[in-house]
């Protein structure tokens, strides 16, 4: 295996634990969640993570 290969593949297996560890099921308001390679640019990992807004009223100004 080629050191290259290598760093990948430790890479890959890291990205991959990062979004195991955060990953929820889209439901709601969303984020998209993905780790990349800044030496190759390749994605290597993609998961979702929800949110929630406080619910702050709004106010309608007339100008």
């Amino acid at each position: 295996m080629s050191a290259e290969l290598a760093r990948l593949t430790a890479a890959q297996a890291k990205a991959d634990e990062v979004v195991r560890s955060v990953a929820e099921v889209p439901e709601g308001l969303v984020l998209r969640v993905s780790v990349t390679d800044p030496e190759s640019g390749l994605r290597l990992a993609t998961g979702f993570v929800t949110y929630s807004v406080d619910s702050t009223p709004l106010r309608l100004v007339a100008s």
